[in-house]
């Protein structure tokens, strides 16, 4: 794999901005952890089984939602440190549960829990990429010309639809996220994570490149205009770079974290996917 990040404030409160950087990566690659703390990466070695992408866009505002977004990609990069397992797909779904719980009751410690983060995570392993997600970052794959999306955006509408019930006022909120929960129905504690929706495996190709980015990108820069800057520019580093310069271009005034990472060349993978039952799909606190 060859990696690019970029992780930046936005144009920042002069213009209109954010004055507070609330997102957050994590590259696990090549025997180092990356991600941030304040305005310096932390870089960590001896993590290195499979490459692990990650993005978080912290919520609840300033310190609170950098704090949430920093605790969640430093949990995850204790899950690739760990020994290699059977299924990486499973071992990532029952990790991603068990660490929300953990966080979740930590900073319950503190009263009411209003914090929380979104949290995307990619997860190459030999020939196959596991992935997981809650909120409203994204996950794409850019595969022999075409760009294809991967996750949906946590909304109300979505699990209104999925729930087959009235479409609620604000449908396009957020309807949970990592640490809060709640799929729009207010402070309780489920994340809700369905397979094959919210999670799932696919085989990788040579060549192939994925983009995990926030809304600080996506919510400005349309998927056919992300499609043309990864046609553009196929070196990850710089087509992380454009794709913020683009959305800065386009008027965001969120924070912009983007990482894209090429596949280079594959070995063979671990077994075939691990079946989840029906338990591991929603945590209750």
């Amino acid at each position: 794999m060859t990696v690019g990040v970029v992780c930046s404030l936005g144009v920042g409160p002069a213009r209109g901005g954010r004055d507070h950087n609330e997102d957050n990566y994590l590259v696990c690659h090549d025997g180092e952890a990356r991600w941030r703390e304040g305005e310096t990466e932390v870089v960590r070695p001896g993590a290195g089984w499979g490459t692990l992408l990650a993005v978080a866009d912290g919520m609840g505002g300033h310190e609170d939602g950098a704090a949430a977004a920093t605790a969640a990609v430093c949990a995850m990069a204790d899950l690739v440190a760990t020994a290699p397992v059977p299924s990486p797909e499973l071992a990532l779904h029952r990790f991603f549960l068990a660490t929300h719980r953990r966080l979740r009751r930590l900073m319950a410690r503190d009263g009411r829990v209003n914090t929380g983060t979104t949290l995307t995570c990619a997860w190459i392993v030999g020939d196959r990429l596991a992935w997981i997600h809650v909120g409203d970052s994204r996950l794409y794959v850019w595969r022999d010309g075409d760009l294809g999306r991967l996750t949906s955006d946590h909304t109300r509408r979505l699990f209104a639809e999925r729930d087959r019930r009235p479409v609620p006022a604000d449908p396009e909120g957020p309807a949970q996220n990592f640490i809060f929960g709640s799929r729009g129905l207010g402070d309780d504690a489920d994340l809700r994570i369905e397979p094959g929706l919210d999670s799932d495996v696919l085989p990788l190709l040579p060549g192939d490149r994925l983009v995990v980015c926030t809304d600080g990108l996506s919510g400005f820069v349309n998927d056919d205009a992300i499609a043309g800057i990864m046609a553009a520019v196929p070196e990850p580093a710089a087509s992380a770079r454009a794709l913020l310069d683009q959305a800065l271009a386009h008027g965001s005034d969120d924070n912009v974290t983007v990482l894209v990472a090429r596949v280079d060349r594959l070995a063979a993978g671990p077994g075939g996917p691990a079946r989840l039952r029906e338990s591991d799909t929603l945590v209750p606190m």
